[in-house]
C-alpha cells in the first residue's frame, strides 16, 4: 500500500512540474527523472479552438480571470500556455478593467503539512431557495478536499462529506468549525478516530470568521459560482413566477428529472458547477507574498512529499505536533483589517452576526451552539403525475444545458407543466 501511494503521489508530481520541477524534492538530477518518466505534451489547439475553451468556461464561470480559467482548462486535461490563455482571453472577453488577478496578501499561516488542519464551514448565500453549501480546505495548501452543495444542513450530511473526503485524500489529524449544530456528528468521529484531549475538533470563535482560511475561500466561491446562481434565482422571482415561499416552488427547483439518474432541475447543475469550480480552483497558480507561484494541488501533494504523508495509514502518520494554544490553531487574524471579506460573510451568513454575552465562553467547549434550518419540502405529486412530469419536461425543453438561458426557459416550462397537472389541465 505504502510503494503505491507514493507511485500515485510521484505521478501527479510529474504532471505538476515535471522532472526539472520534481528533481530538488526528490535530491537526485532533472535528467535521472527525464530518463525515467514523461510528462504530457502542450494540447495541440488552433485558436479558434482554445477561443472556443476559453468562451464555454466564461459562459459557466463569467467571473473568473486568466488564471481560474487556465487553472478550469487544466483540470480538464489541456495544457495552455499562459501566454496564450491570456492572448484569447484578450479576444474572447476583451480587457479587463484592471488587467492583473487580486494578489493574495496573508499574515503567516502555520501548520506543519497537509492534512495537519483542515478547515469546515457552510455558506447559506442561498438558503432562500434551500440550497447550502458545505465546504473543506486544508488549511496548509488551500487544496478543496470536498465541497457540495446540499437541500439541508443537517449533521449527517456534513460527516458524509468528510467522509468522501476521507475516502479520497485522507483523515485530517484536526479540524476546525464554527459552533453551528450541524458540526457536531463530524467532532464526535474525529474525536472517535483520532483521539480527545488534543483539539481533533477545535471549535472556533462565536462567528466563523476566526476560520478564515476557508472564510477567505467563500469570497472566490461566491464570484466563481454562487453570484451567478442567486441572480438567476433573483431573476426567477421577479421575472418568471418563482416564489420561494412556497413549498411546491422549492420543490420544483430541486425536482428529480431522470428515471435512469438521478438529475435535479437546479440542484445538481448548482453543484456540477461547485465541483467544476473546485477543479479549477485547486489547479490555477496562487500568487503568494515573498513565494513562487503555485497551485493548491501542487503545494498539496508536495507538501505530502516534504512533509510526510498524513491521514493515509498508521504507519504513514508523522509524529504528533506540539501545538501551544489549541484554540488559536489555524487563525489568521488579518482578516479583520479586510472589510470586504467581512461584510461578503455577514452577508452570506446573517446569523453569524449574534456574539456571545458570556465573557467565560470557552471556544473549545462552546457553551451555546447555533443551528440554521435548512429542510427540503416533500413531493407535491402522486408517483403517476411525477412521470407524466418527467415525460413533458424532456420532450419540451433541454434539460442539460448550462447555459442560463435556456435554463430560464427550462423553469418555465416546469412552472407551466406542474401547474397544469395540479389543475388537472394536464394526464
Amino acid at each position: 500500500m505504502e510503494n503505491r501511494f507514493f507511485e500515485v503521489l510521484l505521478h501527479a508530481a510529474l504532471e505538476l512540474r515535471g522532472p526539472t520541477g520534481i528533481a530538488p524534492e526528490l535530491g537526485v538530477s532533472s535528467r535521472t527523472v527525464l530518463h525515467t518518466s514523461t510528462t504530457p505534451a502542450v494540447s495541440v489547439l488552433s485558436d479558434s479552438e482554445l477561443d472556443q475553451l476559453v468562451a464555454s468556461t466564461l459562459e459557466i464561470f463569467p467571473q473568473f480571470g486568466r488564471r481560474m480559467i487556465r487553472g478550469h482548462l487544466k483540470s480538464q486535461g489541456y495544457r495552455v500556455p499562459r501566454e496564450r490563455i491570456t492572448a484569447s482571453y484578450l479576444r474572447v472577453h476583451g480587457a479587463p478593467a484592471i488587467f492583473g488577478d487580486r494578489q493574495i496578501s496573508r499574515k503567516k499561516y502555520s501548520v506543519p503539512g497537509p492534512l495537519s488542519l483542515a478547515h469546515l464551514d457552510g455558506q447559506h448565500g442561498l438558503i432562500r431557495y434551500k440550497m447550502v453549501i458545505h465546504c473543506i480546505i486544508d488549511g496548509y495548501s488551500r487544496f478543496v478536499l470536498g465541497i457540495r452543495v446540499h437541500d439541508n444542513n443537517r449533521g449527517a450530511s456534513v460527516l458524509q462529506l468528510l467522509l468522501d473526503v476521507i475516502s479520497t485524500h485522507g483523515r485530517p489529524s484536526r479540524m476546525r468549525g464554527d459552533h453551528g449544530v450541524e458540526n457536531i456528528e463530524v467532532t464526535i468521529y474525529m474525536e472517535e478516530v483520532n483521539g480527545t484531549g488534543r483539539g481533533s475538533f477545535i471549535w472556533g470563535k462565536v462567528m466563523s470568521v476566526h476560520n478564515t482560511r476557508i472564510e477567505r475561500l467563500w469570497y472566490d466561491v461566491t464570484h466563481g459560482f454562487g453570484k451567478k446562481w442567486k441572480t438567476f434565482f433573483l431573476d426567477l422571482e421577479a421575472n418568471h413566477g418563482l416564489n420561494p415561499t412556497r413549498p411546491g416552488h422549492i420543490w420544483l427547483l430541486h425536482h428529480l428529472l431522470s428515471l435512469i439518474a438521478s438529475i435535479s432541475l437546479f440542484l445538481s447543475s448548482v453543484n456540477r458547477d461547485a465541483q467544476d469550480w473546485a477543479e479549477a480552483w485547486n489547479s490555477h497558480q496562487l500568487t503568494i507574498r515573498r513565494k513562487r507561484e503555485r497551485s493548491p494541488r501542487d503545494m498539496f501533494l508536495f507538501g505530502m512529499l516534504r512533509e510526510g504523508p498524513r491521514g493515509i495509514s498508521s504507519f504513514l502518520r508523522p509524529e504528533e505536533e506540539g501545538i501551544e494554544d489549541i484554540n488559536e490553531y489555524g487563525i489568521d487574524w488579518e482578516v479583520g483589517n479586510e472589510p470586504d471579506l467581512l461584510a461578503h460573510l455577514l452577508e452570506n451568513n446573517p446569523h453569524e452576526h449574534v456574539v456571545s454575552n458570556d465573557p467565560f465562553a470557552s471556544a473549545s467547549t462552546p457553551a451555546n451552539l447555533s443551528e440554521v434550518l435548512c429542510d427540503p419540502p416533500n413531493c407535491p405529486f402522486t408517483p403517476a403525475q411525477l412521470q407524466l412530469l418527467d415525460q413533458h419536461l424532456s420532450d419540451s425543453v433541454d434539460l442539460f444545458s448550462r447555459n442560463m438561458n435556456v435554463r430560464r426557459q427550462v423553469w418555465v416550462r416546469a412552472l407551466e407543466i406542474a401547474g397544469g397537472i395540479q389543475r388537472r389541465e394536464i394526464r
